[in-house]
């Protein structure tokens, strides 16, 4: 599956949190940083998206619910390729646990959007895709645990935004916004057909850099 080349080259991370939390969102412009902005209210995070006309927006949390069991395809082939990550049950499983509030949260973000999804029938600019910062961190160093540089959470991602993607990550000022920049250099990886889809349509796909 391939996205449309485009001559607009802004493209938008989010990432997800609970209700409190919010969301962070980083913009770039030809793989630069551009803007980012937070808000605790899906639809502020909408219009301030759709006022920058993105190609392609990344976003960190599920786009749909597991159909019968406690995972998804997706996920499972994550996994298959030592990409850990979490597992997004039935709606009525997640629906059972405070865990998931900021997987409800991300679907709140996604109907406020109203860009298609990214899907085995709709994969043209512009729309809206999931994506896994954990996974793209990782793929941006080859898979290769010994080679990550060392230090905390967000000075590892720092590094791997600064070193691997030429990124300017002094306007990072947190692990939200240095996740949500991870989901613009997927996006921006997807604009320029650059990527790997995990999953099924089904269940939701999740986009990924492909890393020559």
């Amino acid at each position: 599956m391939a996205a449309r080349m485009s001559n607009s080259k802004t493209v938008i991370g989010i990432d997800v949190g609970g209700i409190k939390k919010g969301f962070h969102a980083v913009a770039s412009h030809d793989g630069r940083y551009h803007q980012k902005f937070h808000s605790i209210d899906p639809h502020e995070v909408a219009e301030w998206v759709l006022s920058h006309q993105p190609e392609a927006v990344a976003i960190d949390a599920p786009a749909m619910f597991s159909e019968h069991g406690r995972s998804r395809l997706a996920e499972r082939e994550l996994v298959k390729n030592s990409l850990r990550c979490f597992y997004t049950p039935t709606r009525a499983l997640a629906s059972k646990s405070r865990f998931y509030d900021w997987v409800f949260n991300g679907e709140r973000l996604y109907q406020a959007l109203g860009l298609p999804l990214f899907s085995e029938s709709h994969h043209q600019a512009p729309c809206v895709m999931e994506t896994f910062p954990h996974a793209i961190h990782n793929l941006l160093w080859k898979n290769a645990p010994s080679s990550l540089p060392l230090g905390s959470k967000s000075l590892t991602r720092k590094s791997t935004l600064k070193d691997r993607c030429q990124f300017d990550v002094s306007a990072l000022t947190n692990q939200d916004f240095i996740d949500a920049a991870l989901c613009a250099v997927a996006a921006d990886h997807f604009n320029k057909q650059q990527f790997i889809a995990y999953g099924s349509q089904n269940e939701g796909l999740i986009v990924l850099p492909k890393i020559n």
